[in-house]
Parts: C-alpha cells; sequence; structure tokens
C-alpha cells in the first residue's frame, strides 16, 4: 500500500495527502482485522457452546454428584460388551473424591477387561418439592476395577466434563415388584399368535396363552422402559430350553396385564416387538430376553374392521414412558427402589 500511494506521490500528489492515505489505509486495515476476529471469536462461541441442560461447572457438578452419594442415588450403567449386547447395571455409589467410585454385585461378571470402557450413567436425587426427583445422565470411561470383599467389586470412572440435567423419560428403566403386573408373555408374531394375542385384548385377559417355555415354566418382566422390556423365562426343561430359537431383530407379540398406577385397575396391552438380545442357559432352564417396543395393538377400524396399530419411532411409546415414569415416583416415595 504504502509503495502504490508512493507511485502516486510521484505523478505529484503532496506529501502531506499521501501520509493521511497511508494512516487512514492502516486504519481501514485494522478495523478490517478487528471485524474479523470478533467474528472469528462468536463463531467459535457458537460452535464450542454446551445446551442448557449440560453442567459444566466442576464445583456444581462436584455437589450433585456428593448429594447423590448422600442419598445413596442407585446409578444405572450402561455399556456394550464385546458381543456388542448392551448391558445395564445397577451400581451404587460409595466415594466422589479423584474419581467416582461404584459398589456393584461380583455376580455381573465384572472384571479388568472393562477398564478403558466408556459407559453412560443415569441416577436421580431428590428435590425440595416432596415426592420429586431430578434425573441425570452423564458419558465416562472406566479407569479401574478392584475387589471388596467376594460378593462386591469397585468399578472407577473418570469424574465426566458435564452431566445433562434430563426428564427425558427414555433414560428412565424401572424393575417392576410383581404386584404392580398381573400377566407378561411373548409369543410367536404369527397369524395364530395375532389371533391368540387379540383374544387375549378381547376377553380382557381371561384368556392367556401359555409359556413357550412349556407349562412349568414362568416370565418375569425384569425391568420395562418406554422403549422396551427386559424379561426373564425360568423352570424351563433343558429339552424345552434348547429348542427355543431366538436370535436378536426377530418379532415377537408382547402380552401385558399392567396395574395402573392410578385407579383404572388392570390395563392390557399388546405389543409387536423385536428382539434386541437374548442370553439362554438351557442347563439352568433360564432365558434372559431384552426386546423392543415397535407397535402397539389399538383398536380396531371402523371400516374395515382390520386391527389397528400405532408404529413407534425413536420415541417408543408414551404410554409405557408414563407407566414407567408414575411407577418409579411411586416407589421413590414408598422407598421401595
Amino acid at each position: 500500500m504504502y509503495k502504490v500511494l508512493r507511485g502516486f506521490g510521484e505523478t505529484g500528489l503532496p506529501q502531506e495527502t499521501i501520509n493521511m492515505l497511508i494512516i487512514l489505509g492502516f486504519i481501514l486495515a485494522s478495523i478490517v482485522a478487528s471485524v474479523l476476529w470478533y467474528n472469528n471469536r462468536q463463531l467459535k462461541k457458537r460452535l464450542n457452546s454446551s445446551p442448557p441442560s449440560w453442567i459444566t461447572d466442576q464445583k456444581q457438578l462436584f455437589n450433585i454428584f456428593e448429594t447423590a452419594l448422600v442419598y445413596r442415588s442407585k446409578v444405572d450403567l450402561s455399556f456394550y460388551a464385546k458381543s456388542e449386547k448392551r448391558r445395564t447395571i445397577a451400581c451404587s455409589i460409595i466415594d466422589v473424591e479423584k474419581s467416582i467410585i461404584l459398589e456393584v454385585g461380583t455376580q455381573n461378571g465384572i472384571g479388568k477387561n472393562w477398564i478403558g470402557k466408556e459407559v453412560t450413567g443415569f441416577f436421580h436425587i431428590p428435590t425440595k418439592q416432596s415426592g420429586m426427583v431430578v434425573f441425570y445422565n452423564f458419558n465416562s470411561v472406566i479407569t479401574d476395577i478392584t475387589s471388596k470383599g467376594s460378593q462386591y467389586k469397585n468399578i472407577h470412572i473418570n469424574i465426566p466434563e458435564y452431566i445433562e440435567q434430563s426428564q427425558k423419560r427414555e433414560f428412565l428403566r424401572v424393575s417392576p415388584p410383581s404386584r404392580y403386573y398381573d400377566y407378561v408373555n411373548i409369543i410367536p408374531d404369527s397369524k395364530q399368535g395375532m389371533a391368540a394375542g387379540l383374544k387375549f385384548i378381547a376377553t380382557n385377559g381371561e384368556y392367556t396363552p401359555g409359556y413357550m417355555g412349556g407349562k412349568d415354566s414362568s416370565i418375569f418382566l425384569a425391568d420395562i422402559s418406554g422403549g422396551g422390556l427386559a424379561l426373564e423365562l425360568t423352570h424351563m426343561t433343558a429339552k424345552r430350553a434348547s429348542k427355543i430359537n431366538l436370535k436378536p431383530g426377530q418379532n415377537f407379540l408382547v402380552l401385558l396385564s399392567l396395574v395402573d398406577t392410578g385407579s383404572r385397575g388392570i390395563i392390557r396391552y399388546l405389543f409387536v416387538s423385536k428382539v434386541r438380545r437374548i442370553f439362554m442357559d438351557p442347563s439352568r432352564g433360564q432365558a434372559q430376553i431384552g426386546l423392543s417396543f415397535e407397535a402397539q395393538f389399538k383398536g380396531y377400524d371402523e371400516d374395515t374392521h382390520k386391527p389397528k396399530w400405532e408404529r413407534f419411532t425413536k420415541g417408543g411409546c408414551p404410554e409405557m414412558d408414563d407407566w414407567s415414569y408414575n411407577l418409579y415416583l411411586e416407589l421413590y416415595r414408598s422407598g421401595n427402589e
């Protein structure tokens, strides 16, 4: 710029004019640089800004974990095994200092090979309003596994960079006591199975199909959320258990008789579900099955008289969201978590 302006000077411009133009040129360049720097800084802020539900302040974060420790809040720790089947383990917070230490039973099969695995945690703490809780979730990494006697192990995880406050019920999974459900079963998604499922609804539960594990077997509702449920099959003969052929991705019908947490008594549900995980133990006559809700029976079409189905997206089933959430609060109030 200086050389250009000097070139003008050689054509006869006064020296004062040239100096003024040089100063104005530098001022303009400074303004442009300042504007670019500011815009870049604001852009970085937008790109690096945290969602409003995130808590990143370390002091506040520690206070929340310490409150969870005082109230002995349960932490549901989820991670993937080598088979890529998602597992959720119930833990208890026993210390919060340089890391978070969780206590878990040895029967869960946790070992040193879990060190380095990424995990997602979900927990809650009570609020000042009686009977209400605030839910939190976080992501972290297992840094160590230590033994605590023969029955328990300690899982050490990093203090997370942030925790997220959320009332999103897809995080909420409860294990209902048997008094909160009257009947649960899975049957094949076939023509005969569909007829049996619709009869179960039409008779208001008076007709109940038998269990796939045989007449002496039982099915228990291990846990449930808006997204799906986990079932435990027991008391099967080894021969019957070995013949059960379940694979992830298969569709099954789920029949439920749930006790309403309000005043509606027992409510019957019929779902199309998809097998997400399966663990069979024929020698002990047991199986654990995880299923996701895919569609819900919603009555019959007035014109065609055919069954109507409500298909679910990633949000899951709203009715099961509400039922699980209300049950969770009821168990919390009664101290039976």
